[in-house]
């Protein structure tokens, strides 16, 4: 079977007849379609093949649409259509693809994967299917070793639901969104942190035929698990592509340059009080998650003032922490994805709840 593409066409009814089982492969029934965004800062694609060179990427005649070969007969197959956002589709497992993914797009400090905080996730869920929806519930509290001894010499203290809980994932699939609905705020009224790792969506036509059913990651994975309407799979995609891209490029829109007097500061607001030393310990402590240093250069008892660098690509920029929220300083040249890195991550593993402000008004995550 034909594994390289000159026109986009041509991969599509590959797809298409892979959905539909028309190709004659036996590990084929073991496979799910799959596909990936990623950020990318690299200016052209010759840039990016540059600095990877045991990466083969095969052109096609199609500017925008790419045959990547990683390994001896393994292809991915890569779209640009949108510059910053590359989508990447492949048909291998998952359990060999994943490190792949990472290792080849998201290593180098000009690219990324993206990180959908739980505001964009939860207006996917109640927006883009009405039906048979199913949700992935997930939530690790990060603690200081200091934090846990204090805790043992406090052990009556109250304590909300969501400073008890160190580790708890659920999954629930219902028939209607509303349902779902309900149970979510029932659980908000409890005190679970309500922190979305996955989606799962059913699409159907008039006719009630299921046309697509598929997993949607908070990390910009998407995995199809039955259907036969590759379409609906490539819209689905582009719509949350899209939709990231343009409030990234509002958080872009506002890194402070001071000599053309122009951005503001970038609030984060965290709905429950954070103590600034905790929250330091807590970064530091987890570089590999939050992929950021921060260096105290001046701190008082609720108030720390942060130096920082991003370790996934090499910028410099501040924090200023409060109790309640804390403020993000962009230089010109620093990458906004690291915004929606750190809301996304504080939301993980210390408030579910964490949002977004800028120029006194909460950004337009919800629509």
């Amino acid at each position: 079977m034909k594994k390289i593409f000159d026109f986009k066409s041509d991969w599509f009814q590959y797809y298409q007849a892979a959905l539909r089982n028309e190709i004659e492969e036996e590990d084929f029934t073991k496979k799910y379609l799959k596909a990936y965004i990623v950020e990318s800062n690299y200016k052209s694609i010759n840039s990016f093949m540059k600095d990877h060179p045991n990466v083969k990427i095969i052109k096609s005649k199609e500017k925008n649409f790419f045959n990547v070969k990683y390994e001896r007969n393994k292809f991915l197959y890569l779209d640009t259509e949108n510059n910053r956002f590359w989508v990447i589709h492949s048909l291998e497992p998952q359990e060999k693809l994943q490190p792949k993914i990472i290792d080849i797009f998201c290593n180098s400090y000009l690219q990324d994967k993206i990180y959908i905080p739980n505001q964009m996730m939860e207006y996917y869920r109640k927006n883009l299917s009405k039906r048979s929806l199913g949700v992935s519930l997930r939530f690790r509290n990060l603690r200081t070793q200091e934090y846990n001894e204090e805790q043992e010499y406090d052990k009556e203290s109250s304590k909300s639901i969501e400073e008890e809980i160190d580790n708890y994932s659920l999954r629930m699939w219902l028939r209607r969104s509303n349902q779902m609905d309900y149970i979510i705020q029932n659980f908000k009224n409890v005190g679970l942190p309500i922190n979305f790792s996955f989606l799962n969506y059913a699409f159907y036509n008039e006719e009630n035929e299921l046309l697509m059913k598929e997993n949607f990651h908070k990390d910009g994975k998407f995995t199809i698990i039955k259907g036969f309407d590759l379409i609906k799979h490539i819209d689905f995609i582009n719509k949350v592509r899209d939709d990231y891209s343009s409030k990234l490029k509002l958080i872009e829109d506002f890194r402070i340059d001071w000599k053309k007097e122009k951005g503001d500061l970038i609030k984060i607001e965290f709905n429950k009080e954070i103590n600034p030393k905790r929250l330091y310990q807590i970064i530091n402590s987890n570089e590999s998650i939050f992929r950021m240093i921060i260096i105290p250069l001046f701190k008082e008892k609720d108030y720390y003032f942060f130096d920082c660098l991003d370790t996934h690509t090499g910028g410099r920029f501040s924090l200023q922490v409060f109790n309640q929220f804390l403020y993000v300083n962009l230089k010109p040249d620093s990458c906004g994805n690291l915004v929606f890195r750190l809301v996304s991550n504080l939301q993980n593993h210390i408030s579910p709840e964490a949002s977004i402000e800028i120029d006194n008004q909460k950004i337009k995550l919800l629509n």
